[in-house]
């Protein structure tokens, strides 16, 4: 019903208070579902009676006195409900309606209501309240209004018919508000109401859009109230208590935020609504909040059958419950309007209740056939599973829940089955499930998970496809001498060779920890026969491949075949628990290649996939090596956005000796940076013992070595770079891919002057360089130039050229300085400063002028001014000249002939010619020397 109609009610309710005081009684009667604002509408007749001079008598029928005489006409004659309004006369004219309603209690308990005499009395009695009735007013007309009249007492409500009949022609008006429901209230007296000859009856009907959007304009803009009023009226579903409730949550918000004018784009659904659902509930009859609960645990799943079932009650009683509620505007279609009426409902009901109702609801679902997820839920919110059928319900719905990425849900199946089930093999299995599950999603607790995988191990009962769970475990926690205790015992624990010994042997946990080659017997690290030549197979496992490609990389050197190995595993397997380690060992073999751009689009992909699909256990790692790749890449402040995150999403316990990643790259980026007391102090991060003896604790100490050399200490850095070379080459890991220690060293000896041993180093490094690695490749290049002066000023351009093909802006500034200095050497003073110029641009962009200080001879005012200002041909957009156009002229800078050029660039000499033709055009100059070497610097920024 719209507020335009219940203004019409009160023009109803005018002319009925008009005709009564022209001495003719009037009886209404306005029903309605509960919260449908019957009380409200009493209350506005009693406010309109009283300004037309009419005295109004008040009272309330209360369920808990329904069964005691006369509670409702002692509201009325005692001014019980008006305190305000004109009653009985005090002194003796109160003690005599006192006395009236004792005689009536008095003949509403005798035990023969129906012999004359007790009939003669009781009418006498009932004539001498309807008098009192009338006298209230003192000969004015009088309104008597009962609100949920369905509780009144039948003493009372028997006066009530008397004063029908007897004053049918006195100025009364009498207004009764009837809450409908599943069962007919006081069906006789209601058969009596209908004899009367001046009834009304009104029905309360919920709002619609239109009055829900004028009742919102009352506390928001008009537009406002527009926008707002269908989503407000869906989920109140009309109901005059429940809209009101969505306005106080909607200021209450408002409030919080401090905007004074909110414009929310949707209903603010809160405390305020949820109170409202349950008074709705409370003021109804115990069987609608039966319903409701009923409804509340059963969810979608809910049937009329299914709730009778359920609680057990008739089908039709029931389905006059559902009514209720949806005229109520709870429930629409058998569901809660909003999830937050169902968790109310849930959360109101006493403990015992509500688990009884979810073991009922799942033995009922179970028996009807239901699908193994609707009979967990209910198993996993009662807490409960008492036999194998449930056990197998628990496992399936897990599997299930895993696969559609509900890893939550998974995990309460999971831990509820792994509770309840005896010891043995399959317990064991749903632990090691439980722990890869807790591990994604709640890895700070993931020690007591590896705890009970310890014990049942321990105790004899751990399945042994369990036992790399277990294993894994506690090499990422940095417990080696647990992890090989229990390979140990596996030997004679499991028939044949173990998987404790193949999980070893795997290519992942040989490169990644490889200091356990010192604690392992030889037959439990050397790779089983095929490990790594069945790498490439056709539908292979992708942990076994990518591990296996990783392995080599760091083992034998970077291999096209391997990285693109390593590429096909990112684009063949998704992510998930059983894969992550497979993809992250992808992500680092593209790095170690330096394929940084492919690596970066693939963990983004992943890094998108992580937060869409959650858990920290996924998107810590995955941060940590986008921050690695940023690094690389030059972008210093990329690096440390990606590293801090990966650090926010676990705690420093939950990240066990990967810790070491994220660190590393935070100190390397901040010290490129220059902010040397922001690097030292994550030095002092917390990291396990034995990080070091990991890849990780590789890289964090190549991270330090790099930051005490920034700062001048040569010494405690050139003992962390060989210190480094002596466990990589121990560990048989020795790859410039990994850390480049041997040109990081050498740069040291250059400042000591150990020119020869810096050399020496640069060259072995250069050396170890497989194909692709022009990163690497153009490191050691450079050392080597350095080492060696002017006389090796042709490998510094071959360094740009290998810098032309990856995106190191880092090792490009360090390039273009050696260049400076280089031309500087040489007497060619305008290369020396296009070089520097040109670095310092690109320090600039990469937050990187630390580093450019460090290495380019040129400090002074008039570099880092020409540097911010480009020379003519300088200030051509890069996107003026195309691809070809910019490789060409960027060899040509470089002094390549046009024939070195084509055969460089597998194009005609021809080509070449016309290249050039058009870039002298569009860059305005006449010969090669003029051509600017910023090309490249775009290129590699």
């Amino acid at each position: 019903m719209s507020l335009v109609e219940r203004v019409d009610e009160f023009a109803v309710f005018g002319e009925i208070l008009t005709k009564s005081a022209e001495r003719s009684s009037r009886v209404v009667v306005v029903r309605g579902a509960v919260a449908t604002g019957k009380s409200e509408l009493l209350n506005g007749v009693a406010e309109l009676a009283e300004s037309r001079g009419v005295t109004v008598l008040k009272a309330t029928g209360l369920r808990a006195e329904r069964r005691t005489p006369m509670a409702v006409l002692g509201q009325l004659l005692l001014g019980d409900a008006q305190m305000d309004t004109a009653g009985p006369a005090p002194g003796g004219a109160a003690a005599s309606v006192e006395q009236l309603l004792d005689d009536a209690r008095f003949t509403a308990m005798l035990r023969d209501p129906d012999s004359e005499r007790e009939e003669h009395v009781r009418a006498q009695v009932m004539r001498s309240l309807s008098g009192a009735l009338l006298s209230s007013a003192a000969g004015g007309p009088l309104a008597v209004l009962v609100d949920d009249v369905q509780y009144a007492d039948i003493p009372s409500l028997q006066c009530l018919q008397y004063a029908m009949r007897e004053l049918r022609s006195k100025p009364l008006t009498i207004v009764l508000a009837l809450r409908t429901g599943p069962h007919p209230a006081r069906p006789l007296f209601g058969a009596e109401l209908l004899r009367h000859p001046r009834l009304t009856q009104l029905r309360l009907t919920p709002f619609g859009e239109r009055a829900t959007a004028d009742l919102l304009h009352q506390h928001v803009d008009e537009a406002a109230a527009r926008r707002l009023a269908p989503a407000v009226h869906r989920v109140s579903g009309g109901s005059p208590l429940l809209i009101r409730a969505l306005i106080h949550d909607l200021i209450e918000d408002a409030v919080t935020s401090g905007d004074p004018h909110p414009a929310p784009a949707g209903p603010v659904v809160g405390a305020a609504y949820r109170q409202a659902v349950l008074s709705c509930l409370h003021r109804g009859e115990p069987e609608l909040s039966a319903v409701a609960r009923g409804l509340a645990v059963l969810g979608d799943a809910a049937t009329p059958g299914l709730l009778a079932d359920l609680l057990q009650r008739s089908p039709d009683a029931v389905s006059a419950g559902l009514r209720e509620l949806e005229a109520a505007g709870l429930i629409d279609a058998g569901s809660f309007r909003h999830d937050v009426a169902r968790t109310a409902v849930l959360d109101d009901m006493a403990d015992v209740d509500r688990l009884a109702l979810h073991r009922g609801a799942a033995e009922l679902l179970r028996r009807l056939g239901a699908e193994p997820p609707a009979v967990a839920r209910h198993l996993v919110a009662a807490g409960e599973a008492r036999d194998a059928e449930s056990l197998d319900v628990l496992w399936d719905t897990a599997t299930r829940a895993r696969r559609d990425e509900d890893a939550s849900f998974a995990i309460d199946c999971l831990q509820l089955a792994e509770e309840a089930c005896p010891k043995g093999e399959r317990r064991g299995e749903m632990l090691a499930e439980l722990t890869r599950l807790i591990w994604r999603l709640r890895p700070a607790t993931l020690g007591a998970h590896l705890r009970a995988l310890r014990s049942a191990f321990d105790e004899g009962w751990l399945g042994e496809r369990a036992v790399p769970v277990l294993l894994s475990g506690l090499l990422w926690q940095g417990r080696f001498e647990e992890a090989v205790e229990v390979a140990r015992k596996c030997q004679g624990a499991y028939e044949g060779t173990s998987v404790a010994a193949l999980y070893l042997m795997t290519g992942s946990v040989r490169a990644t920890y490889p200091a356990l080659c010192d604690r392992l017997a030889p037959d439990n690290w050397t790779p089983a026969q095929g490990a790594t030549d069945g790498m490439s197979a056709r539908g292979g496992d992708p942990a076994h491949k990518a591990g296996a490609a990783l392995h080599l990389t760091l083992s034998r050197g970077c291999d096209p075949h391997v990285t693109d190995l390593a590429e096909a595993v990112l684009q063949g397997a998704r992510l998930g628990e059983c894969t992550l380690d497979a993809l992250t060992n992808a992500l680092s073999v593209l790095i170690y290649s330096d394929r940084l751009e492919r690596a970066a689009h693939w963990c983004d992909a992943l890094l998108r996939d992580a937060t869409k699909l959650g858990g920290p256990g996924w998107q810590a790692p995955l941060s940590a090596i986008r921050a690695q790749i940023a690094l690389r890449q030059g972008s210093t402040e990329e690096a440390v956005r990606f590293a801090e995150n990966a650090l926010s999403w676990m705690t420093p316990g939950s990240w066990g000796v990967a810790i070491g990643s994220p660190l590393a790259t935070l100190i390397s980026a901040h010290t490129v940076m220059g902010q040397y007391e922001e690097a030292m102090g994550y030095l002092d991060q917390y990291v396990p013992d034995r990080h070091r003896e990991t890849r990780y604790g590789i890289e964090l100490l190549y991270a330090r070595g790099q930051l005490y050399a920034a700062m001048g200490r040569s010494h405690p850095a050139l003992d962390d770079f060989l210190l480094c070379g002596e466990l990589m080459i121990r560990w048989g890991i020795d790859q410039p891919a990994l850390v480049p220690w041997r040109s990081a060293a050498a740069e040291v000896h250059l400042r000591t002057g150990g020119g020869a041993e810096a050399e020496r180093l640069a060259k072995e490094q250069l050396a170890k360089c497989g194909p692709g690695q022009s990163r690497t490749r153009a490191l050691s290049l450079r050392v080597i130039a350095e080492a060696g002066g002017p006389r090796h000023h042709h490998l510094l351009r071959e360094a740009v050229e290998e810098l032309e093909s990856c995106e190191d802006r880092h090792e490009l500034v360090r390039v273009l300085g050696a260049l400076s200095r280089s031309h500087h050497a040489l007497g060619e003073l305008g290369q020396a400063r296009m070089m520097a110029r040109r670095a310092w641009r690109i320090a600039r962009g990469a937050r990187a002028e630390a580093l450019c200080a460090r290495v380019v001879p040129y400090s002074d005012s008039e570099v880092t001014a020409a540097a911010e200002r480009p020379t003519e041909a300088e200030g051509v957009a890069p996107d003026e000249l195309t691809d070809a156009e910019r490789r060409v002229a960027t060899l040509a800078s470089f002094g390549h002939s046009n024939r070195e050029i084509a055969r460089k660039l597998f194009i005609t000499v021809s080509t070449v010619e016309q290249h050039l033709t058009r870039v002298y055009r569009k860059l305005n100059v006449t010969r090669r020397k003029d051509l600017p070497h910023y090309l490249l610097a775009d290129t590699a920024c």
